[in-house]
C-alpha cells in the first residue's frame, strides 16, 4: 500500500480511536438482537428522561445511525451526541425520543438482511414494547450518514425526516472503467476511494446489484418523492476528503428535484454531528 493510500486510514483510525468512551450514567438504555438467515442485527434502545414517570406519554422514535468504528452504544458515550441531546432536553431545548441504535457491526452499513432486520423486526417491536407514536426519524452520521441515506431512499415513507451528516457516499464502483475512475480521482479526490471499492465488491456480484443501494443511483432512478424531509450537511474542512463527494451528492439530489436542505459547516471536519441545528431540525419535524 502506498503512503498516500495509507493516510485516509490513519485519519480514520485517529478519529476512531476516541470513540469507544465509557457509557454515560444518565442515558438509561435496554438492549436486545435480532436474527435472520444467520445475519445477526444487534440494538440499543435508549430511553427518555421521564419515561417510567409519566404511563400516559408517548414518544416519536428516531433512528441512530452510528458512524465505522462504532457499534450499538455508540449513542451513549460519555460526551457524545446522547449526553448532549439528553441535557438539552432536560433544558427543554428539545422534545425527547425514545431512540433505537442499531448495529450490524462496527464498519458495516444498515443494508441488505440488516435493513429487512431493522424494518420489519426491530421498529416493529419497538413499537409493540415501548410508548412509541407513530412518528420515526432518522440521523446518521459518516457511515451511519450511508446507512440513512439507503434506508430511507429503499423505504419511502419510513421515516419522516432525515438528516444525514458527512455520509461515506461515492459516485464510483469496482466495475468502473481504470479511465472512469482516474476522472473520478482527479475531480473529487482519492481519499477512501480504493478501500470502498473494495467492500463493495465484497459485498455485490454486480453494478446492477450495487445500484439497487448506492445512494447516488437510487436517486437518479426515483420516479417520485422520496416521502421525507431531508437535512444533508458536511465539513467544509472534512479531513476524510469527504467535502467533495458530499457535495457531488446536492448536486445531483438538485439535479433530480430531490428536495433538501444543504448546510456546510464552515471551518469544520468530520464532526458534523456537533452541530445543534441538525437536532432543531429533526426535532421540528418529529413534534410538528
Amino acid at each position: 500500500m502506498t503512503y498516500r493510500r495509507l493516510i485516509p486510514l490513519l485519519l480514520l483510525a485517529v478519529l476512531m480511536a476516541g470513540c469507544r468512551l465509557p457509557l454515560s450514567p444518565d442515558l438509561k438504555h435496554q438492549g436486545a438482537s435480532v436474527t435472520e438467515f444467520n445475519m445477526i442485527l444487534d440494538y440499543q434502545v435508549w430511553l427518555p428522561d421521564g419515561y417510567d414517570s409519566e404511563p400516559e406519554r408517548t414518544y416519536p422514535v428516531l433512528v441512530w445511525f452510528h458512524g465505522g468504528g462504532e457499534n450499538e452504544y455508540g449513542w451513549g458515550r460519555q460526551g457524545r451526541i446522547g449526553e448532549i441531546v439528553n441535557k438539552r432536553v432536560r433544558r427543554n431545548e428539545l422534545q425527547p425520543f425514545i431512540v433505537v441504535s442499531p448495529s450490524a457491526g462496527a464498519f458495516r452499513p444498515i443494508m441488505r438482511t440488516y435493513e429487512l432486520l431493522l424494518r420489519d423486526h426491530v421498529l416493529p417491536e419497538v413499537r409493540k414494547k415501548y410508548r412509541a407514536n407513530d412518528v420515526t426519524v432518522a440521523f446518521g452520521h459518516s457511515m451511519g450518514g450511508l446507512s440513512a441515506l439507503m434506508v430511507a431512499l429503499r423505504n419511502p415513507g419510513l421515516f419522516k425526516a432525515v438528516v444525514a451528516a458527512s455520509p461515506f457516499v461515492f459516485d464510483t464502483t469496482p466495475w468502473d472503467t481504470p479511465e472512469q475512475k482516474q476522472a473520478y480521482e482527479e475531480k473529487y479526490g482519492d481519499g477512501f476511494l480504493q478501500q470502498y471499492r473494495y467492500q463493495i465488491k465484497t459485498e455485490f456480484n454486480s453494478r446492477e446489484q450495487y445500484d439497487q443501494w448506492a445512494p447516488f443511483s437510487l436517486i437518479r432512478t426515483m420516479d417520485s418523492p422520496p416521502g421525507f424531509e431531508l437535512l444533508l450537511t458536511v465539513g467544509e474542512q472534512d479531513p476524510l476528503g469527504l467535502f467533495t463527494h458530499v457535495s457531488h451528492l446536492h448536486e445531483v439530489m438538485l439535479e433530480h428535484n430531490l428536495a433538501h436542505e444543504w448546510r456546510v459547516q464552515n471551518d469544520v471536519g468530520h464532526g458534523t454531528v456537533e452541530d445543534p441545528y441538525l437536532m432543531d431540525w429533526l426535532n421540528e419535524r418529529a413534534y410538528e
